[in-house]
């Protein structure tokens, strides 16, 4: 229950710009944390009707508003925008609250590059607007549970994190899924970073070592926390959900498996659950949105919120960038000389990447598009393509899906002069 002493913690209208499974998610729970009194909205331009579709389902039809344009404020309304659409997308939604002055949170990654990230970091200040990143993690209490057990150890010697997403998942009622857009680093390390901060201030930075397999599926690297070697193992379409914290400290291995909420924390032979009241107090998702209300309208700003995070992230994300792309690269070359008559699941996942990276406003079913990519590139390999992109296999691939792009992925052969 709401108490009306509360009402003024919060803004008059709270904007959802997105329309895939997580905005869902957020409408949800901002139905149940929010008064009446508040307006809650959707916006999505590709996705409005299903929207429409889900909150009927829900129940949530009165309660939420959809469109598929950006809101329309009124002036002196006091309106917190919330940005959960395709990373691609965020950017532009971001410069269009801040163009407003409305406090915006944004999912993660921030936008797509460090530069992109930054400029807005630099407008939100300008424009003395609020502009906050989603870091659900550090609204997790099992994670700071173990981070004060982690340091009062007297300090660690090194950190191994892994972090796996299976193929089929269902998650807060919906199936789950990536987008094929988005690496794997690029999705996932600003949760990986925002979770490391909870252990150590010290600043990230790479370390030398990049494994690529599996078409960029899986993916382990190294960070440095300040002088603390901290290995990170991220893959997707894994056999099962894996989240698992280890650090080596002065007093021994301490780990935290956060798996499944509420996590379990091990210390020696001793297992404690990581968040004890994780059915009385808010969740995470709860207690993040509320911070970011509460900030939005004047309240204290939560450090948990900080773009800072998201611009160091998206910073060592950029910094990754290239190396990715040579490693990607030579896995790429050596899949080519052994192409069998129809494609692999790894190859398709390196496909379907660079498909949604070149042409992902495509109306050809990724399935398609995929398939073309494929049968057109073994035609390649045999034509004077392949001398040509001999060094340069991300390339060739990007080659074919600009054909495809402007034949509608209609099979026909590539010119290969």
């Amino acid at each position: 229950m709401i108490l009306e002493e509360n009402y003024s913690k919060y803004p008059e209208h709270v904007a959802v710009i997105g329309g895939g499974r997580w905005a869902r998610v957020l409408l949800e729970v901002l139905s149940g944390i929010v008064p009446q009194s508040v307006q809650i909205s959707v916006h999505s331009p590709r996705n409005s009707q299903s929207m429409l579709t889900w909150a009927s389902a829900r129940g949530l039809d009165k309660r939420i508003q959809v469109s598929s344009i950006y809101p329309d404020v009124n002036e002196g309304e006091s309106c917190a925008v919330i940005v959960v659409n395709a990373a691609r997308d965020h950017e532009k939604a971001i410069e269009w609250a801040l163009s407003h002055r409305l406090p915006v949170l944004v999912e993660k990654p921030v936008t797509l590059s460090f530069a992109s990230t930054q400029r807005l970091t630099d407008l939100a200040i300008s424009q003395k607007t609020y502009l906050a990143a989603a870091h659900v993690f550090l609204f997790a209490r099992y994670i700071w549970a173990f981070s004060k057990l982690v340091n009062e150890a007297g300090g660690f010697r090194a950190i191994r994190l892994q972090w796996m997403d299976p193929v089929a998942e269902s998650r807060y009622g919906e199936a789950k899924s990536y987008d094929p857009g988005l690496t794997i680093y690029a999705d996932l390390l600003p949760h990986i970073l925002s979770i490391l901060t909870t252990l150590s201030m010290n600043s990230f930075q790479l370390g030398r070592k990049l494994e690529v397999l599996r078409g960029g599926a899986y993916l382990k690297m190294d960070i440095l926390i300040g002088d603390i070697p901290c290995e990170v193992e991220m893959s997707r379409n894994g056999d099962s959900r894996q989240r698992l914290i280890e650090v080596d400290t002065r007093e021994g291995m301490k780990s935290l498996d956060f798996a499944k909420e509420p996590g379990v924390i091990f210390s020696d032979a001793m297992k404690q659950c990581g968040d004890p009241v994780l059915n009385i107090e808010p969740r995470p998702v709860a207690a993040m949105l509320r911070a970011f209300l509460q900030g939005a309208v004047g309240g204290p700003r939560n450090k948990g919120l900080d773009i800072g995070i998201g611009v160091e992230s998206s910073q060592i994300i950029d910094q990754l960038s290239p190396t990715y792309q040579s490693v990607l690269s030579s896995w790429i070359k050596k899949k080519y000389a052994i192409l069998g008559k129809h494609v692999d699941e790894d190859l398709r996942y390196t496909i379907n990447e660079i498909l949604c990276v070149e042409d992902p406003l495509s109306s050809v079913p990724i399935e398609q598009r995929s398939e073309y990519v494929f049968e057109q590139l073994k035609i390649a390999l045999m034509s004077p393509l392949r001398a040509k992109y001999e060094n340069r296999p991300i390339e060739l691939v990007r080659h074919i899906v600009w054909h495809g792009k402007s034949t509608s992925y209609v099979k026909q052969v590539i010119n290969t002069c």
